[in-house]
């Protein structure tokens, strides 16, 4: 299994706003790996993302068209 991507890491994959990974992981829409703060008094989780699945969402969303 190859290591998984950070937020920051797709967001320079796919040229685009940080806060659109998080939007389109939180829709769904790419898939990701939930990873919880565990005692470390953070609410939010860890994400993370298989880079399979980022270039899945690409081809899903590739139109061919310039």
């Amino acid at each position: 299994m190859e290591p998984l991507l950070t937020p920051n890491e797709v967001q320079k994959l796919l040229k685009c706003s940080l806060p659109y990974v998080y939007k389109i992981a939180a829709a769904g829409s790419l898939p990701c790996v939930r990873i919880p703060h565990l005692g470390d008094g953070r609410k939010a989780d860890m994400v993370r993302f298989k880079k399979e699945d980022v270039f899945a969402f690409i081809e899903r969303h590739y139109t061919g068209r310039n």
